[in-house]
């Protein structure tokens, strides 16, 4: 009989009920407790999902219901401060982004997790979608990526007033790593980049455009324009083959002889929010084995990421 791990959630936001869709149909995994600043969320949640236990504060749930792991959904101003005092109790830990609002944040809660040896993953749900890892097949059956062109266009006077300042201001970390992320994603560890950046409104830049090239020989670029009415994109261009993805939710690739094909998603992204199943899956087999396996992302990783971030701003 496989073994059911315990986890304990801390936060209890939109995100927090996207995990709980998914943990309620794995049988490898449950929730034994819930916590959150507003506590009135939580018991909501609770009993939506019929979680047994809401606590307090973190500490209470922890030595009350001893969990193999945490789930943190905080938010992003939250996360930084949570993470220094939940990894020294050492149990594994699964990270909505970002996990420090600024590189060198997130620097330190890299030493603090390898000093304590804490496995842990961070959330780029988009990594496992489905229709993804379709185009990178699609694209290797046929030779190999060529070039990658991510669009990451913020729509950020939507957001602006809906924020904490300190997350507007570092809104590169705390929402545009999701797109920069899929750079790394598709086409590896990044060898060059010349970027340009202005700045419209924000101190630290509100337009970006970078060329890129990768280890693998690959080249690319990305943009991405704060106030201009756009969306997130990327293409894949590899031999007779182009895959495209406008929005990221939906994928068409087009064959030598210009005919586009559709790539669909798997009833999991078509069940759950897309990704959320399988990067589930992810971390349950962290949990079980110690090991975070590819395209998972843990906190070394996500500071390439962030670093690579830091690389376009305006300072």
């Amino acid at each position: 009989m496989s073994q059911n791990f315990k986890v304990g959630l801390i936060g209890a936001g939109n995100i927090a009920k996207e995990h709980l869709s998914v943990i309620n149909d794995i049988d490898k995994i449950s929730v034994t407790g819930i916590t959150s600043r507003t506590l009135s969320k939580a018991g909501e949640l609770a009993n939506q999902f019929k979680i047994d236990n809401v606590y307090l504060d973190y500490r209470e749930l922890i030595n009350s219901s001893s969990p193999d792991a945490l789930i943190v959904t905080v938010s992003p101003d939250q996360t930084f401060s949570l993470l220094k005092r939940l990894i020294p109790y050492q149990i594994p830990l699964f990270i909505e982004k970002p996990p420090g609002l600024f590189p060198n944040q997130t620097n330190d809660l890299v030493d603090l997790a390898n000093k304590y040896n804490v496995n842990n993953m961070v959330g780029y749900n988009r990594r496992f979608y489905s229709i993804f890892h379709k185009g990178i097949k699609l694209i290797n059956e046929n030779g190999r990526l060529l070039g990658i062109a991510v669009e990451g266009h913020e729509r950020f006077w939507k957001i602006f007033d809906k924020v904490p300042k300190v997350v507007r201001e570092n809104w590169i970390y705390a929402n545009s790593t999701h797109t920069l992320d899929l750079l790394r994603f598709f086409a590896g560890n990044i060898k060059l980049i010349n970027s340009l950046s202005k700045s419209l409104n924000e101190k630290n830049g509100d337009q970006f455009v970078g060329s890129v090239e990768f280890d693998t020989g690959t080249i690319g670029s990305y943009s991405s324009h704060w106030y201009s009415p756009g969306g997130w994109s990327v293409k894949l261009y590899g031999v007779n083959t182009t895959v495209e993805y406008c929005p990221l939710e939906e994928g068409i690739w087009i064959d030598s002889k210009f005919k586009i094909h559709k790539i669909l998603p798997d009833k999991i992204d078509i069940n759950y929010k897309p990704g959320f199943y399988n990067q589930m899956l992810t971390f349950i087999e962290m949990i079980e084995t110690g090991v975070l396996n590819w395209p998972g992302v843990d906190l070394q990783d996500s500071l390439k990421t962030m670093e690579l971030a830091k690389g376009f701003f305006v300072e």
